[in-house]
């Protein structure tokens, strides 16, 4: 049932309650107000409490009545055929939500309180080296339009650290010539500013200078054939194709978790790179030492094993 709520969850967010699908608007702006959710992480939540509400109405069941038991079930039902990580990122949707029913006063418990929490095994981030990500960007044809774009893009998120929507959300009045930094919005519409590599500054002044001049300044810097800032998708769609023409195995993603683990690397302390790429928690920028600590071990099997070839 849940699955077929899923596929068909634009008709039944129609079909709702005209009180659920209030209740729906209001929850959503909650995330705008409360917690400066981005457009991608409020349409994930609204999903996923629409998904919810639907199984609420085709049990006949409310939100200030709805019991942990009941919850437990939707979950079992609900985590068919979901990997842990989506699993706990349902459980956790759920919390917020209920942490909101309560603070309208649609109910004094939380019936999330007692529900068990999914604990997730730590995963290292994947990361490539140097002369990886030089293939990637040397994959790059610079003597189209498309090209001195993408080799602009690509060079400004390793040389940053950016997140996809970070970066394609830039607009011209965040690049700053002369400082060679830009202003960059993160989750929670928290702002930081970036310094930028040499190259990544002569990758981008070239391809600034060429939409300049050809009459097609923008708002955006990267934009589409419509002046509007690139999808994650296209963004996602241009590195796969330039990856695997590399021959190498990477998403975009990946130059940001590579940019952490190189500033390590060359010695950058953890609160200058948590910085640079917009953490709250320091702990999550620690995880990329771990990536550091598991890469040097490898270097040195690898290293103990030629000995013994040596030998």
């Amino acid at each position: 049932m849940i699955t077929l709520i899923l596929q068909f969850s634009a008709t039944s967010v129609e079909m709702m309650k005209e009180t659920t699908k209030s209740l729906l608007k209001a929850f959503e702006e909650s995330l705008i107000v409360e917690r400066h959710a981005s457009s991608a992480t409020r349409a994930t939540y609204k999903r996923e409490i629409a998904c919810f509400l639907c199984y609420l109405e085709s049990i006949n069941e409310d939100v200030d009545t709805v019991s942990t038991q009941q919850l437990h079930s939707y979950l079992i039902e609900r985590s068919e055929n979901l990997s842990s990580r989506t699993r706990a990122k349902v459980v956790t949707i759920l919390r917020v939500f209920f942490k909101y029913v309560c603070s309208e006063h649609m109910r004094k418990d939380d019936p999330t309180e007692l529900l068990e929490s999914i604990h997730l095994e730590r995963k290292l981030p994947t990361v490539i080296d140097y002369d990886c990500v030089e293939k990637i960007l040397g994959a790059i044809d610079t003597s189209t339009e498309i090209g001195i774009r993408d080799r602009a893009l690509f060079e400004l998120i390793y040389s940053c650290g950016l997140r996809v929507s970070e970066c394609t959300y830039l607009k011209n009045t965040d690049y700053y010539r002369e400082e060679k930094k830009i202003i960059v919005t993160g989750k929670r519409d928290k702002q930081r500013f970036i310094p930028i590599g040499d190259r990544a500054v002569e990758a981008l002044e070239r391809h600034i200078g060429f939409t300049n001049a050809s009459g097609k300044k923008r708002i955006y810097i990267f934009f589409d054939e419509k002046g509007k800032p690139l999808s994650r998708q296209a963004v996602w769609y241009r590195l796969k194709f330039y990856a695997e023409k590399a021959g190498v195995e990477a998403k975009v993603h990946t130059l940001r978790h590579s940019f952490a683990t190189h500033m390590l690397r060359n010695g950058a302390d953890l609160r200058s790179v948590q910085e640079l790429l917009g953490h709250s928690d320091i702990r999550t920028t620690e995880i990329y030492t771990h990536v550091n600590t598991d890469n040097l071990y490898q270097a040195f099997l690898k290293a103990d094993f030629d000995k013994k070839d040596d030998e």
